[in-house]
């Protein structure tokens, strides 16, 4: 039993010894192997490894006959075997012939591919560029047509040296912390892009190619990747898939679709996009808005179609400062000076973001902005914008049904509202405006039908002050260089007709009632209740600022207001003077004593409107309210006895 059990632990000893020699056999054998591999790679390179001019040679001869770049290297040029093979060239320049492409790096890198290495080949699979500075012309043509590349794009599609260029092999390429300067003869402005960390893995000709990487653009740190299915296609003019996404700060960026480049640029596929604050975007390539507002929070997705320098978006959704819109838009001139039409519709179009952003109406004291205007027209890209509203929104107002047109062209905005439906009437406007960089012209005119003056008063105000169906007219035109100066300059004329009118914090029927029985309290009488009148007239006439009231008039059944007088609209000052008469039949209180001495009319009511359009002042005419005081009458008619010179009639009656 002892014995059988000490021939297992023999055999075991044995066992463990004959594994660890195998062990240490199968090392041996791939260390030799490695060796092996290793001093055929060295005999293989060592014309390249012992020679610096022929390595410099053999790596420019590979990238001539790829690119078409010629390449000068006035460094060392060192080949490193271990542990992944490749050489190190400090000093390299690259250019093509024709100038379209210059790079200067201080050091390239670049790594052989294996196979053809131990056929005793360089092949580069990939190379990298380190702080590399590079100058390209945006209209020329980098790839000579006597290299593989330039080959390529020169064979037509479908035929055999097509199929031969496409089949040869590329790499890869790492461009480390690079700088790049996009220059193009068709425009003065050149781009600088700094802080280029990407990589461009294309591998075959006939492949698809992949970009990925940062870039650095007007300070703004910029992630992106793009993908081209058929990069080859792109340069012999044909169509490619591609998709494109880009990350910054300023805006975030995804597009895909069908790329090709002749007989000119065109995409056409989808695109969304979104920025925080587009005037910001905007300011990056030297652009501004041509309307105010902040232009904030802006979110956009379309079907999309670029062609050489214009551009389409349909199927167009649109958020932009808390607006969503649907429609179209077409911009063209993209490489200069814009031109943006479209035709937008929206449920809800508030306007009260973009009109915080207009110079200031008012200011501290409470009168008109004396503040400078100041405007950059000559900025302004073109428009011509067609917009349809459920809902157009100014705070406090509101219009339904809203068509608006936007249009700037030469330092001009152009603003119009064809039909809207108003507080249940019609409205209908337009204005012009030209705009200097320190001046603003206008010429306005607006029309209403219907307008029901309380549910207004009710947004003006916070309360039915008025009330009324209103129609009218305005005709109005000014120019100033701040809002003070505009107002005094307003000319024009104003006609309003008011039908089952109503003014509430005024009791003319009131009045009257006590201006016959007891003058003098009708100046407590007057004030709460409301005056109910059929309808009303007014007229302005605006000259210098200054709008004269002609053929003021409200009547009723019971009563008839007229008024005159003018309002400074610079001063935002008023000065009205009105005359209410009860209409004859409806009373049957006798008249008093000093109404048949006047020639029998009806007792009237005469007071002013004066002061302020903040806080206007109603002053009766105490002397006309006591000459209808029965105790004080008497008094007045002595005196006018002793008076050959008193008051006529007709001075009695007008306002």
């Amino acid at each position: 039993m002892s014995m059988g059990r000490s021939a297992m632990q023999s055999l075991a000893s044995l066992t463990r010894l004959e594994w660890r020699h195998h062990k240490w056999a199968s090392r041996s054998a791939i260390g030799l192997g490695i060796l092996m591999a290793l001093g055929i790679i060295v005999s293989l390179v060592a014309p390249w490894l012992f020679s610096a001019s022929a390595l410099r040679g053999e790596i420019e001869a590979q990238i001539r006959a790829t690119t078409g770049l010629a390449v000068q290297s006035h460094g060392r040029a060192v080949l490193v075997v271990l542990p992944e093979p490749h050489v190190n060239i400090e000093a390299v320049s690259f250019a093509d012939p024709s100038g379209a492409l210059r790079i200067e790096t201080p050091m390239l890198k670049g790594y052989f591919q294996v196979l053809p290495l131990l056929l005793g080949r360089l092949e580069i699979a990939s190379a990298s560029l380190f702080d590399a500075h590079m100058v390209i012309d945006l209209d020329g043509r980098p790839m000579p047509s006597d290299s593989a590349i330039g080959r390529a794009a020169d064979a037509r599609p479908a035929t055999a040296q097509a199929a031969r260029t496409d089949a040869i092999n590329l790499g890869v390429l790492n461009l480390i912390n690079g700088q790049a300067l996009l220059k193009s003869r068709t425009s003065p402005e050149e781009h600088l892009i700094k802080a280029i960390n990407v990589t461009l893995d294309w591998r075959q000709l006939g492949a698809a190619a992949q970009l990925i990487g940062s870039v650095e653009y007007h300070d703004q740190s910029i992630d992106l990747s793009a993908w081209i299915a058929k990069p080859v296609e792109l340069l012999r003019g044909g169509p490619s898939d591609i998709t494109l996404r880009l990350e910054a700060p300023s805006l975030s960026l995804s597009t895909r679709g069908r790329l090709g480049s002749e007989p000119q640029f065109h995409f056409n596929g989808q695109m969304e996009a979104t920025t925080p604050a587009l005037r910001d975007l905007l300011a990056l390539g030297d652009r501004s808005l041509p309307l105010p507002g902040p232009f904030n929070d802006i979110v956009v997705s379309a079907n999309t179609v670029i062609e050489n320098d214009n551009a389409a978006f349909s199927n167009l959704h649109l958020e932009i400062d808390g607006n969503r819109f649907e429609g179209a838009l077409a911009m063209q001139g993209l490489s200069g000076k814009p031109i943006l039409s479209g035709t937008l519709a929206t449920n809800l179009l508030s306007l009260t973001p973009w009109l915080e952003r207009l110079p200031g109406i008012r200011g501290s004291d409470g009168q008109w902005s004396s503040d400078p205007f100041n405007f950059t027209p000559e900025d302004w890209s073109d428009l011509d914008l067609r917009i349809s509203a459920s809902r157009l929104r100014f705070a406090p107002f509101e219009l339904q049904d809203a068509a608006v047109s936007i249009m700037t062209r030469d330092g001009r905005l152009e603003l119009a509202v064809p039909a809207a439906k108003a507080y249940q009437g019609a409205f209908k406007g337009r204005a012009s405006l030209k705009l200097d960089p320190d001046r603003l012209d206008f010429r306005a005119n607006a029309t209403l039908s219907g307008l029901d003056l309380a549910a207004f008063s009710l947004d003006a105000y916070g309360q039915r002050r008025l009330g009324g169906l209103v129609t009218g007219t305005a005709n109005l035109e000014g120019g100033g260089t701040d809002m003070a100066a505009l107002m005094r300059t307003i000319e024009g004329h104003v006609q309003v007709n008011i039908l089952q009118g109503e003014i509430e914090g005024l009791a003319l029927d009131q009045a009257l009632k006590n201006l016959e029985n007891r003058p003098l309290a009708l100046v407590a009488a007057i004030r709460g209740g409301r005056t109910l009148y059929d309808e009303g007239t007014l007229g302005l006439n605006i000259t210098k600022g200054v709008a004269v009231i002609e053929d003021g008039l409200l009547q009723s059944p019971s009563l008839r207001l007229g008024f005159g007088g003018e309002t400074d609209i610079g001063e935002r000052s008023i000065n009205l003077h009105a005359v209410a008469t009860p209409v004859m039949g409806l009373s049957t209180a006798p008249l008093p004593a000093n109404a048949a001495k006047s020639g029998g009319d009806r007792p009237q009511f005469r007071f002013d409107l004066v002061g302020s359009w903040d806080d206007p002042s109603l002053v009766p005419d105490v002397r006309s309210l006591i000459r209808h005081s029965n105790a004080a009458a008497p008094l007045f008619d002595e005196k006018s006895k002793a008076t050959p010179h008193g008051p006529s009639s007709q001075a009695e009656t007008q306002p």
